[in-house]
């Protein structure tokens, strides 16, 4: 067998887990983006867990580079608090 196929156990896990991390990017973003546009009271306990899994996911999806990127945003804006 060769590791270009599915038919290999870990090339069908990571793309079963790349895909997941993508939906659950997608759901989390399109969820939030609904409560804002509906104007939605949305708890600060939930968008720290939406947040927190959608940053999760992105960097198991796009690698280290993205957890850079997610950390230096969040330290520029003071961690999103107000």
């Amino acid at each position: 067998m060769t590791q270009d196929t599915t038919d290999d156990v870990d090339v069908r896990h990571r793309l079963t887990n790349d895909g997941l991390a993508y939906v659950l990017v997608l759901a989390n973003v399109g969820l939030l983006a609904v409560a804002l546009a509906t104007r939605v009271e949305v708890p600060q306990l939930l968008w720290r867990v939406f947040a927190l899994s959608v940053a999760l996911a992105a960097t198991w999806a796009f690698g280290k580079g993205a957890l850079k990127a997610i950390l230096g945003s969040v330290q520029n804006d003071g961690g999103g608090e107000s």
